[in-house]
């Protein structure tokens, strides 16, 4: 059965309906914001006691699907599909990390009519900053699970082509890592298998502070993702003052101006990635320019504090409209 229709999904949905109440009593809650891929206010929103917020950032799957065609295909991605819409258009205020995943998500749901308030990815300015330390010559991080989505296949190309030029480069991965064929060999072993250790360096999962000194200390952060609805590395990197090279692809495109605050490639290209890494690798100042205007634009557009009060004066906006004598869809 739950191969024709998603029921662990509409289960979670209907629990979230019985226990949702008793919390919202208990804790005085004003409003709840939800995912839009887990459909997890969905039971809710009919009857709900408080506004509802749909966030927008999809899932690692989501653009394949709907590239591939079947996002909508019956029958259990068209259940699941009509109850994404349905969730997303019902809620009372919706908001979207980056401008170009938005349109995205429109086009996917369908959903050209409904209001959607941008509101990007924050950074704690106060935590990840620059630092004294100096930066290690010639290494270059990448943070993120490894896995295709994440561009690690792009990378794992463009390596090989880097080093051809610059063969004391190394590479520093830090994330969870994954399967890449059904052997259930790991990125991390084939990267280290292929190429010597002295060029790669697998960290596994890292704290926070431990990815803050790696951002502080690193000479690039590659972000060569096919997919990336709005790229926390890539706020996190900005803010350490770590120049970026990454895809053009969904918000990335939003926050990095494409040789003033890093630099940006075409996703899947390879030779591109290598090209720009070299030349980053070995122009100082043009790294130092890049850093500098990072940071200016992570201070001025995505600090923490700024983000934190245009995502309460949303919240207050609906909770008004929400209030307001007469409106359907307050229960009484």
């Amino acid at each position: 059965m739950e191969s024709l229709f998603p029921i662990s999904t509409w289960r979670y949905s209907r629990r979230m309906k019985e226990v949702l109440p008793a919390i919202i009593k208990d804790h005085d809650i004003d409003i709840i914001e939800a995912t839009d891929w887990g459909v997890d206010a969905g039971h809710y929103l009919p009857e709900r006691q408080v506004p509802v917020c749909v966030r927008l950032h999809g899932y690692p799957g989501f653009k394949a699907e709907f590239e591939t065609g079947i996002l909508k295909r019956w029958p259990r991605n068209y259940f699941y599909w009509t109850s994404k819409r349905k969730h997303i258009l019902s809620a009372d205020l919706v908001t979207g990390v980056s401008r170009s995943y938005t349109d995205f998500v429109r086009k996917a749901w369908e959903i050209k009519e409904k209001d959607v308030q941008i509101i990007p990815i924050a950074v704690d300015t106060d935590c990840f900053h620059p630092s004294g330390l100096p930066r290690e010559k010639q290494l270059i991080l990448f943070a993120g699970r490894l896995e295709k989505s994440k561009g690690i296949e792009i990378l794992a190309h463009a390596i090989a082509l880097v080093l051809r030029r610059m063969p004391k480069a190394r590479f520093c991965f830090a994330g969870k890592d994954q399967e890449y064929d059904d052997c259930r060999r790991s990125w991390s072993r084939r990267l280290t298998d292929y190429f010597s250790g002295e060029h790669i360096i697998y960290l596994g999962s890292l704290t926070t502070q431990e990815l803050i000194r790696y951002y502080q200390t690193s000479t690039i952060c590659a972000v060569p993702s096919l997919y990336e609805p709005g790229g926390t590395v890539v706020f996190e990197a900005m803010a350490c003052g770590c120049p970026v090279l990454a895809s053009r692809v969904g918000g990335l495109v939003d926050v990095i101006k494409d040789r003033q605050t890093g630099f940006l490639i075409p996703p899947g290209d390879a030779e591109a990635l290598a090209d720009g890494l070299v030349e980053l690798l070995q122009d100082d100042q043009l790294r130092q320019e890049i850093s500098q205007r990072a940071l200016e634009s992570i201070r001025a557009d995505f600090d923490i504090n700024m983000i934190a009060r245009r995502t309460a004066a949303a919240y207050a906006r609906a909770i008004e409209a929400f209030k307001a004598p007469g409106d359907p869809r307050r229960k009484p």
